[in-house]
């Protein structure tokens, strides 16, 4: 019997774009406290003011198959939907 996966976890890392960098912990905090942005559930793994490190978990249906394409979707998601300029570097597990 073959196992369907319905959910794809990632972990990211995740800094300020330039200009964005007073309000990078705040925006991180809201992305997290959120639920879920664009489809995808966040939650903290560490946080400082210049990084984070992230847990994120997305339909597997709606989840590009590479990390490059997974962190270019959610840069552009979150970009324009929530307001939340990041720099990604995605990992799928």
């Amino acid at each position: 019997m073959k196992i369907v996966q319905t959910v794809t976890t990632f972990y990211m890392s995740a800094t300020p774009r330039p200009g964005t960098e007073d309000a990078f912990e705040e925006c991180i905090r809201r992305l997290a406290a959120k639920g879920t942005a664009e489809g995808a559930r966040f939650s903290i793994i560490e946080l400082t003011r210049t990084s984070a490190a992230l847990r994120g978990e997305m339909p597997a249906a709606e989840c590009p198959d590479c990390p490059e394409e997974l962190a270019t979707y959610l840069e552009d998601r979150l970009d324009c939907m929530e307001d939340i300029h990041l720099d990604l570097d995605v990992h799928i597990i």
